[in-house]
């Protein structure tokens, strides 16, 4: 007996689907060249030393933290930051705790950090990679090389080039290879949620 090949319906009400149904409505290049991905691709997170060097109340973080991450916005699900998320996130112990109700250069690195890794990683290995990272490197260093790395995955995601940047590490080691991998996820969830909200899905 011979095979029928058949087009099994998304739904019991839904037509076939054909080739049209397939097709993007919004090609890649056209997006690459919109507002939104140029937005990304100029994106750039701050350096340790660009951090403010005066402590803030939680508040002024949550306002920095956000200026800061404001061009990546609609690449996000939720805020960013929030009063709440700063105080779980002590309790965790993934950041220290203010001193006076004021948070150091340090401490706004870790929200940072900690905003940007959440964004794809269960808080628990965001606290994981913390901790793998203090045992090899000092807070200015790992901030940093987190930075360096985000800011070319971002470059790289959503250039039309193709290139993958150069790793900026004096040496590969573990630490590196995670951070890039983590640097590398942030920005493939970053286009690809810029895109489908470009496209209007």
């Amino acid at each position: 007996m011979e095979a029928r090949r058949t087009v099994i319906p998304m739904s019991d009400g839904g037509g076939a689907i054909d080739a049209r149904s397939l097709s993007p409505t919004v090609l890649p290049d056209a997006f690459l060249r919109s507002d939104t991905a140029s937005s990304a691709l100029t994106f750039k997170l701050p350096s340790y030393d660009e951090l403010p060097d005066l402590p803030l109340y939680r508040e002024q973080v949550l306002a920095f933290i956000e200026h800061a991450l404001a061009p990546l916005s609609g690449m996000v699900e939720g805020p960013w930051l929030t009063p709440s998320m700063v105080n779980n996130y002590v309790k965790a112990g993934l950041v220290a705790p203010p001193v006076k109700k004021l948070y150091g250069r340090e401490q706004v690195a870790r929200l940072l950090v900690i905003c940007i890794f959440k964004q794809f990683l269960p808080i628990a290995a965001v606290q994981k990679l913390f901790r793998i990272q203090k045992v090899s490197y000092p807070a200015p260093v790992s901030y940093d090389y987190v930075a360096d790395q985000v800011n070319r995955a971002m470059r790289e995601a959503f250039s039309s080039s193709g290139r993958p940047p150069a790793d900026t590490a004096t040496r590969v080691t573990r630490e590196s290879l995670l951070v890039r991998s983590a640097a590398t996820a942030f920005a493939a969830k970053a286009f690809l949620m810029a895109y489908l909200n470009y496209a209007g899905y």
